[in-house]
This record gives C-alpha cells, structure tokens and sequence, in this order.
C-alpha cells in the first residue's frame, strides 16, 4: 500500500504557492483546472441552494468563470477593497439572481410565481454567507479527498469507501478485502490524517492572498 510521505505534502505546497497569484497568468493551464476544480464546485453548489436545475447551475459556473478570467488581471487584493472570496460571491450571487430574472422572463410567469420568484431573490440576498460557507468547506473536502485517492493505494481507497462513506463495519470491509479489522481501523485513521493534510494544504495555497 502506498503512503504518503508529510514532506511531499509540503514540498507541494511550497513549489505551488498563491493560487490567486498564479491566476494572473492566464495561460497557466494548471493553476485554472485548480480554480475550477475548487471554485466551480462551489458555485455550483451555490447555485442549487436557489432551485436551479444542475444545467442551469452550471451554466452560472461557466458564467462566472468566464467573468473571472476576463477581469483577473485588474484584481488587486487589498484589506479596503476587501477579498478575493468576498468579491466572487457577489459576482457569483448577482449571476445567480440575473438568471433566475431572466427565466422568469422568458417564461411570461404569472404575477403570484414571480412574486414568489422574488421572495426567493430577497432570501438569496440575506442568507448566502451560511450558503457560501457552506459549499466553500464541502469543496475543499471533496478537492482534498481527490487528491488523496490520487496519491493512495486502491486498498486504501476501498477500505475508506467502504468503512467511511458506506459505513460497513469493520469485520465486514475486513472480509471483503482479506484484511484484519486492526489494519481496517489504522487506513481509516491514515485517511483522515491525509485528507486533513490536504485541506490544510488547500488553505494555505490561497491564505496569501485570502482568496478563499
């Protein structure tokens, strides 16, 4: 089984740096497969919380995506002008609320659904801080999840997925795998330290510029 060695974590870390930093050169195909991976996860889910359909929700990731690449450059991280993060939630918020416009539009809805439309516009604008919240920590778990699994032996990965997301005991993951419930036990408690790692790592890569 394969593990993962502490000092390749932070080596990792060192070499990748500020995200928000990396950004600014656009041709960085690297660094926008990260932003996606982990922002557009986010968005996403964002955009579901207000009754959005997965394409529809994804149509406002790739909105927002495009708006952010185009206006990367002028962003400069300032404690007045105020984060990254801060500003990517209301370009993502407002997308949010100029779609759902928009579709009430085109469908000619009724006077009663378009104010319950608008109802739903009014929660969008005072709860989506717990929203964003929210979908920010689910991200960077399941981002730092798959970069566990790229790093890990398949056994490993299946004790987890068995033992962890499924929750079969551990003499049952032990019979299917032909291990012990002791070694059961010690991948699991392997798991959680990478992945805690890992979101660590995470937080670290866009602490300098608090673009997270």
């Amino acid at each position: 089984m394969k593990q993962m060695d502490v000092s390749d974590s932070i080596s990792l870390y060192r070499t990748r740096g500020s995200l928000l930093l990396r950004l600014k050169d656009r041709g960085d195909e690297s660094s926008w497969r990260d932003f996606y991976n982990i922002y557009g996860r986010m968005i996403f889910g964002y955009a579901l919380h207000f009754n959005l359909s997965h394409a529809e929700a994804e149509d406002i990731v790739q909105e927002v995506v495009i708006k952010v690449f185009r206006q990367i450059l002028s962003f400069d991280y300032s404690p007045e002008q105020g984060r990254f993060r801060g500003w990517l939630k209301t370009v993502t918020k407002h997308a949010v609320i100029d779609f759902i416009r928009r579709r009430e539009r085109r469908r000619n809805t009724s006077a009663q659904y378009r104010e319950h439309a608008e109802v739903l516009l009014e929660e969008l604008e005072c709860s989506d801080d717990d929203i964003w919240r929210q979908e920010r920590e689910k991200a960077m778990l399941e981002v730092a999840l798959q970069r566990v699994y790229e790093r890990v032996g398949e056994c490993c990965r299946k004790v987890f997925e068995l033992f962890v997301v499924e929750r079969y005991s551990a003499g049952e993951v032990g019979a299917q795998l032909d291990m012990e419930s002791n070694a059961v036990y010690a991948c699991k408690h392997r798991m959680l330290k990478y992945i805690r790692e890992e979101v660590g790592i995470l937080e670290r890569e866009c602490e300098d510029y608090n673009e997270i």
